[in-house]
């Protein structure tokens, strides 16, 4: 063999180990960004359907991709190269013996108590341990690719990784999801995650057997290669850290108006990952001026949105609030990666860097999901993150090498930034003041933020009233007078589709009510005095509320009782119930708690309503049309279906309404009042289950 064979077969060798570290990174960042929509998924139901839900589940993903690139960072520093190869092999195979990834039913929450940490102990026993294992998969390899022979750059495989995830991402919501089941997604997950396992495997013999005794990684032993100073470490945190928070503020602000689904996760996550792809594959990508101009034409145009999305009857439609949320949260991105890309070290400080992004990433979900919670009585951290991205491109004018207005000169271009910087401080402080104008209560938690407003009476004849908000969304109205104040008002008026089935279903008979949501209890103004209304809610603030500044529980001549809980959770273990009625009425805001929605959760219902009992199922909504789904469950299961939609009375307070009634008995249905008010047979039929169920077949 001459020397230029022998040059091409090594060339050739060089090419596989360099295609076989690819694949792996790849496959790695695919399970990585796979496995969170996955687990999030299927802990959705067991946790109430809150958006804050993701938000935690972000937050650990965050943290425990900090300590992986903890431990990759640890282990080139302080191990010999063979150990690390020994190390991370025998903890794959340690990790296989935890799989399948499937949670137990015994995770399920008991009681009303905060469930962030509950959460994270799920995930943590449950995906901990081979979810480390992938997050140091990326800084590790790369280092361990620095050591073989040949003159390529680490930095493209983690663009490469970042394409995976974007993969991930992508199919989860068009293949996965709409192909398998949860269960049959966390076994599949399992099996890839094995098959990963052998190809890192087989990354680490090939280190073993190609490592070079020098590399880049030791380049610059000899002091030409600087250890990063303090600064630069701080501005590796901010810089990641602010799109962190922007991209956990952007997506529970989508996600409240319309339903705590993998899509509307998938999408702001798939936006912050693109910038990475992009930033990181070449600098052309993230101009430092082009990207300050969208940046600002994305801050102008959010504005406007949020200012619109202050109050209860004002709100984009949905496509324009993804359209523009998405904007400012890639423009934040595109901003920010690019200048880490900027300020990225050589490849001897390769896992440091990458550690110090991890740390801002968990800084900003740990700031959205704890820190934000238990300081600001409202959600101010999409605001924050506007005002923190101005500063941070600020501090990069000013000070870059590189700027044309570095340090502040010319003074007429640094007036005018910093007058618009100001104008935007301004109009959120003002945006705060308009939301809590009027306002007698706040109280924030897991749930959500809950505020109870005082509405002035605007004609002669009408008293003062109290507001339940939840979000964007009035959950209840109460007036003040003692003549008024048992009027059912809001959603459940007299001519409403709950209002003529509490007036006149068994009307003179004792009656057993149960109530999905209770909102200021409202439903307890049909209550007589042989009657038993059961309330069931998840959030304690709410019931704390509704005692505190509503009457309605308080005036009922009926008993009435409340039990604390996701509804779905509690029905399941209680016996049947017998309800005479059954009222679902359950929202975190605007948006579809889905898990009380499907097929499976009519069952349970169904379960505890008697022969000839109504389930009565509030499905009024701006976004989305819900009948179809409520008219498949009516074919598959069996039942009659009536929908009844009521207009709006502002002199009773009442407001039109949208409620589908559903009996296994027919006659349950045949009330004349009832028939009178009925809309027309449904046209259309969707079928909803806890492992099926698609957001665009019911959008407006």
């Amino acid at each position: 063999m001459g020397p230029k064979t022998h040059c091409q077969s090594n060339s050739a060798r060089e090419g596989l180990v360099a295609c076989g570290f690819a694949v792996a990174v790849f496959w790695s960042a695919l399970l990585l960004f796979q496995i969170q929509p996955l687990i999030a998924r299927f802990l959705l139901p067991w946790f109430g359907g809150s958006p804050a839900v993701w938000t935690v589940c972000l937050l650990f993903f965050q943290s425990m991709l900090f300590v992986g690139y903890a431990y990759a960072h640890g282990a080139t520093r302080w191990l010999p190269l063979r150990w690390q190869l020994g190390l991370h092999v025998a903890l794959l195979a340690a990790a296989l013996l935890v799989l399948p990834i499937t949670p137990s039913a015994a995770w399920k929450p008991d009681g009303s108590e905060d469930p962030t940490w509950r959460i994270v102990a799920l995930l943590t026993a449950c995906i901990g341990f081979p979810y480390l294992l992938l997050s140091s998969t990326g800084p590790l390899l790369q280092a361990w690719f620095c050591r073989l022979p040949g003159d390529r750059s680490p930095y493209r495989l983690y663009a490469v990784s970042n394409v995976g995830s974007l993969v991930a991402l992508l199919s989860y919501p068009f293949v996965v999801e709409p192909a398998l089941g949860a269960v049959g997604q966390t076994r599949l997950w399992s099996w890839l995650f094995a098959g990963f396992a052998l190809v890192c495997g087989m990354c680490a013999w090939f280190t073993w057997r190609a490592a070079a005794p020098s590399s880049a990684m030791d380049a610059g032993a000899d002091g030409a290669d600087r250890r990063p100073r303090s600064v630069q470490y701080l501005a590796w945190f901010a810089l990641s850290m602010i799109p962190s928070v922007m991209l956990l503020a952007v997506t529970n602000q989508i996600c409240i108006d319309v339903a705590v689904v993998p899509l509307l996760w998938i999408l702001p996550l798939t936006l912050y990952l693109l910038s990475f792809i992009f930033c990181f594959h070449s600098p052309r990508w993230c101009p430092r001026n082009g990207w300050a101009i969208a940046w600002g034409v994305a801050v102008l145009a959010a504005l406007p949105a949020m200012w619109m999305g202050r109050g209860v009857t004002t709100s984009l439609p949905i496509p324009a609030q993804i359209a523009i949320y998405g904007m400012l949260l890639f423009a934040c991105s595109m901003v920010c990666h690019g200048e880490l890309v900027r300020l990225k070290p050589s490849p001897r400080h390769l896992t440091a860097f990458y550690l110090v992004l991890a740390a801002g990433g968990a800084a900003g979900g740990l700031f959205v999901a704890v820190v934000a919670p238990r300081v600001f009585v409202i959600q101010v951290e999409l605001s924050l993150a506007i005002v923190a991205c101005c500063a941070a491109l600020m501090s990069v004018y000013y000070g870059s090498a590189s700027s044309r207005i570095r340090g502040g000169r010319p003074r007429w271009i640094w007036l005018g930034l910093t007058g618009a910087m100001l104008m935007v401080v301004g109009a959120l402080t003002a945006l705060f003041q308009q939301t809590l104008a009027g306002v007698e209560m706040v109280q924030r938690n897991f749930y959500g933020v809950l505020m109870v407003r005082m509405e002035t009476a605007d004609r002669p004849d009408a008293s003062p009233s109290y507001q339940l908000i939840h979000g964007r969304t009035m959950h209840g109205m109460q007036y003040s007078l003692p003549s008024q104040r048992r009027w059912p008002t809001s959603y459940y008026g007299p001519e409403s589709g709950v209002g003529l089935v509490l007036t006149h279903h068994r009307a003179g008979q004792s009656r057993h009510v149960g109530i999905v949501g209770l909102g200021i209890g409202t439903l307890a103004a049909y209550g007589e005095e042989t009657d038993v209304f059961r309330f069931y809610e998840i959030n304690p603030a709410v019931t704390a509320l509704a005692e505190r500044f509503f009457t309605y529980l308080q005036d009922c001549p009926a008993v009435s009782e409340t039990v604390l809980g996701d509804a779905r959770i509690r029905l399941e273990r209680e016996e049947p119930q017998e309800f005479d009625v059954l009222v679902l009425d359950a929202f975190s805001s605007d948006a579809i708690p889905i898990h009380l929605l499907t097929e499976e959760a009519f069952r349970i219902y169904l379960g505890h309503l008697k022969r000839d009992g109504i389930l009565a199922v509030h499905i009024s909504n701006v976004h989305v049309d819900l009948r179809p789904v409520l008219c498949g469950h009516a074919r598959r299961l069996g039942l009659s279906e009536l929908t009844i939609a009521s207009g709006a009375d502002e002199q009773r307070g009442v407001r039109s309404a949208v409620w589908s009634l559903l009996a296994a008995d027919p006659a349950a249905l045949a009330t004349p009042e009832l028939q009178r008010a009925a809309l027309m047979p449904c046209g259309r039929f969707l079928d909803w289950s806890d492992d099926r169920h698609s957001l665009f077949e019911v959008l407006r």
